[in-house]
């Protein structure tokens, strides 16, 4: 269903603001998780730097009324094409994707994004605007099909597949309540989860492995003893409480 969603608003309808002021939107752009999106997988983790920023913009989700009716991306025809900003870097590609898909909101995914498409503001709209190749007689390569991408434009066209099929048929995902954990040696930790499922979603942002203790999530994994990782499609055993991480990767697990 598509309603109206307010560009420049920063207050959804029935928001507690000091001065009484109601803006009637019933859904509003985040534009603070777009700022830290921006910078949160390019830096190390410091104080208020990497990923702590996301963490620290969603602690301020109760300035919203509806947190499932509201807006968030990583890229749209007014910004830098996100390819752009991290330098063409694949696996921060698949990081910031992975979180925009499964933190709470309505992800908006703009054309092009999954075949990297680049460009910059500072070059003009123009470069963040440019269709999509393919469908026309005069185009000179298809994009909409496998022989028309590159290699690694089909790595990120099946990563993203791969997580969109697998979140339009997860209800926790869409409206499930989350639960996230203060991010420890770059690595930032949440949980999607209702009635029926629970979903722990672990992003490494830095560039080595290393093993996390699952002690500290106890309150979520409950007595879990596995998680099946859509990503991967692997069954990882929570039986040494602790998970192995590779550097700049994430896993989306199903708990079992």
């Amino acid at each position: 269903m598509v309603q109206e969603c307010g560009e420049h608003s920063y207050w959804q309808k029935g928001a507690l603001n000091a001065d009484g002021y109601n803006s009637y939107l019933p859904c509003v752009m985040d534009f603070q998780l777009f700022f830290v999106m921006e910078k949160a997988f390019l830096e190390p983790q410091q104080w208020e730097n990497g990923v702590v920023r996301l963490y620290n913009s969603l602690a301020a989700d109760y300035l919203y009324k509806d947190l499932n009716n509201i807006l968030i991306f990583t890229e749209n025809h007014d910004t830098d094409r996100i390819m752009s900003t991290l330098d063409g870097d694949l696996d921060k590609f698949k990081l910031m994707n992975t979180f925009l898909m499964t933190t709470r909101g309505i992800p908006q995914i703009y054309a092009g994004i999954e075949i990297l498409m680049e460009g910059k503001k500072s070059d003009g709209d123009g470069k963040m605007r440019i269709d999509f190749p393919g469908g026309w007689e005069e185009d000179g390569r298809n994009a909409f099909t496998t022989d028309g991408r590159t290699n690694k434009e089909n790595d990120a066209f099946n990563f993203l597949q791969k997580l969109l099929q697998w979140r339009k048929v997860n209800p926790v995902v869409h409206t499930g309540k989350l639960k996230h954990y203060i991010p420890e040696n770059d690595v930032y930790v949440y949980f999607r989860f209702n009635n029926e499922k629970t979903v722990m979603i672990v992003l490494n942002n830095g560039s080595e492995k290393q093993e996390l203790s699952l002690d500290r999530f106890s309150e979520n994994i409950k007595d879990f003893t596995k998680g099946y990782d859509i990503l991967s499609e692997q069954t990882i055993q929570f039986s040494n409480g602790k998970l192995r991480l590779n550097g700049n990767t994430s896993m989306v697990l199903e708990l079992k």
